[in-house]
């Protein structure tokens, strides 16, 4: 049976939890300006040439595999002039190209005989393609963890609405890898149920079996908001009906437990970041971008690594 509803009281507001959201967003938002500035100058950059190449033909290839790295192909065709020109078009990759193939070509008429042209898919087009998705991926990002820490920051207070049920509680936490959460275990109407919540001290105060507040019933509601010794206690995702996986164990109980500085959340999920130029190196692999790739994914990925603990609730503090 649903325990009955009870009155409501006035919990103080869980403060920290905003402060968390709004430290990992911050990196984000600081990091994705700064690449919609560089990315599109990056990108005026690479298109220079291409915009340059206004002149076209029909080129005829005479060598495969030249410089650089074996990825250029020389070729011959006939201006617009009339007169007989050479070239070489820098492909993305080196290609098998038989020698006598017919490609369409844009050159710069301004420029010798002999110098670099273009055609669809060379390394030139490549480099545009790579800054374009770069600039798809930082506005993408940027929108995504916009909307989602908004969507936490306007969503968990209206939780306060809901009608109010006493539970048994135990603080428990929870390590996956690196990352630490704290969890509530309720005694709900259906059984335990399991809700991770944003860390605050009354969390290090609160006794196994304490019984407590919490706005929404665990046993129906995807969302609750648990109330402990009068604040409020943010969930930072919804109730679980099956015991969360990782190494699992009830918190130490702390009566004199305080605030915990957001210099120590730095500290503590600092580690994340530091796997951004792993990532970044795979990235620049499976797409061939290079060093600009890896240092752009690098840039991206790192706030990135940073926000979503902060979104997740990480716990400031090892499991004891």
């Amino acid at each position: 049976m649903t325990p009955p509803p009870t009155s409501p009281t006035t919990p103080r507001p869980h403060r920290r939890a905003a402060r968390q959201l709004l430290l990992g967003l911050l990196p984000v938002l600081a990091v994705g300006v700064v690449l919609l500035v560089v990315l599109p100058l990056r990108l005026a950059d690479v298109r220079a040439p291409l915009s340059a190449a206004t002149a076209t033909a029909t080129a005829t290839v005479t060598e495969v595999g030249t410089a650089p790295d074996g990825r250029g192909l020389d070729l011959t065709f006939t201006g617009e002039d009339g007169a007989e020109r050479t070239g070489t078009v820098e492909l993305d990759r080196a290609l098998d190209v038989p020698v006598g193939a017919e490609l369409p070509v844009r050159y710069d008429p301004g420029t010798p005989d002999g110098s670099l042209v273009h055609t669809d898919g060379d390394a030139a087009s490549a480099a545009v393609g790579d800054v374009l998705f770069g600039l798809f991926a930082v506005v993408v990002v940027l929108l995504a963890t916009a909307a989602l820490t908004l969507a936490r920051l306007l969503g968990r207070p209206r939780l306060r609405n809901r009608p109010v049920v006493r539970l048994t509680a135990t603080h428990v936490v929870v390590r996956q890898g690196l990352l630490v959460r704290s969890w509530l275990e309720l005694d709900s109407s259906a059984g335990l149920r399991w809700v991770p919540v944003h860390w605050t001290p009354e969390l290090d105060r609160l006794a196994p079996g304490t019984r407590l507040e919490v706005h929404g019933d665990p046993a129906r509601d995807r969302l609750v908001l648990p109330v402990v010794d009068g604040a409020e206690v943010w969930p930072s995702g919804r109730v679980r009906d099956r015991e969360p996986r990782g190494d699992l164990r009830q918190a130490a109980v702390d009566p004199q437990a305080t605030d915990v500085g957001l210099a120590r959340q730095v500290r503590a999920d600092g580690v994340f970041p530091l796997l951004a130029p792993v990532l970044g190196l795979l990235w620049a692999y499976v797409d061939s971008s290079g060093v600009a790739g890896f240092l752009v994914a690098t840039a991206l990925v790192a706030p990135v690594l940073f926000w979503l603990p902060q979104l997740l609730g990480s716990d400031p503090r090892a499991p004891g």
